[in-house]
């Protein structure tokens, strides 16, 4: 009982706590990031229970026009954009092609995320190496995520890879890595984080169920109620790009009512 509690306050309040602290421009991004991985790790380490609602819960962040989705602004096409866009998905796909075959990413360091969370709309494999790399640059070939999504058998199907870039980067940060006239940058915003002496003292129950219900809190006042800790973002900027869904690029970058993965496209109505 003691190593799921340990479990849980990761999940309900050390993530975010940890993730909060990147939500404020950091004088050094370089001693940031770390912060993050670490978490990161942690989380990828440990197994816990699921149930129905945490499913449901974790899924709902996938959405973009769920309540802690914030997408990244906008701007116009202008040329030269379309261009770039298609040598980084060329680029991409030429590195990547071999994870076709989940276990040969998982040889090069690649870890599912949330292995317990079987009933997943995309799962991530999450390369911690790369996860670091983030800060210094941008580089097609070096993905946080590879991105699988189950097909009609059950068997995992390679459909593309995440990117991401730091939580204080600029819309001009972003667009110098994928064009934001074509690609949909989003981050996750609005959380609630359980403390940690409400669950040692058992006013907070340690188990999945309540995980969710803490998902479920979206507002400043709500958490306050509560007695936890609002974290604005957690974590950075993400983009996913679905290399291998497609070649209509409306479905690789995602577009308005368009997309056939139904997961980080840009949706009217979305938060912007």
């Amino acid at each position: 009982m003691h190593r799921l509690n340990g479990i849980l306050a990761i999940a309900m309040f050390a993530m975010p706590y940890a993730a909060g602290a990147q939500g404020r421009p950091p004088a050094d991004s370089q001693r940031a990031a770390p912060r993050g991985v670490r978490v990161l790790q942690m989380l990828q380490g440990y197994q816990m229970a699921s149930s129905p609602e945490l499913a449901s819960a974790i899924n709902a962040l996938l959405q973009d026009d769920g309540a802690h989705m914030r997408m990244a602004p906008k701007r116009a096409l202008v040329a030269g954009d379309s261009t770039r866009a298609n040598e980084i998905v060329k680029t991409a796909r030429a590195a990547l092609s071999k994870y076709t075959d989940v276990k040969v990413a998982e040889r090069d360091g690649y870890v599912k995320f949330l292995p317990w969370l079987e009933d997943q709309a995309i799962y991530h494999y999450n390369n911690i190496g790369n996860a670091m790399a983030v800060m210094m640059g941008f580089d097609a070939t070096r993905p946080v995520s590879l991105l699988y999504k189950k097909d009609d058998r059950g068997e995992l199907k390679l459909v593309g890879a995440m990117y991401n870039a730091p939580p204080n980067a600029t819309p001009a940060d972003l667009d110098a890595r994928l064009p934001t006239s074509i690609a949909h940058w989003h981050e996750h915003v609005d959380f609630c984080a359980a403390s940690p002496d409400s669950i040692r003292a058992g006013v907070v129950k340690a188990d999945a169920a309540t995980a969710a219900k803490w998902l479920k809190i979206t507002t400043r006042e709500e958490c306050a109620t509560v007695g936890g800790r609002f974290v604005p973002r957690i974590f950075g900027w993400m983009a996913h790009v679905y290399l291998f869904a497609g070649d209509d690029p409306k479905t690789i970058w995602g577009g308005d009512d368009h997309g056939s993965m139904d997961v980080h496209m840009h949706h009217p109505g979305g938060k912007n």
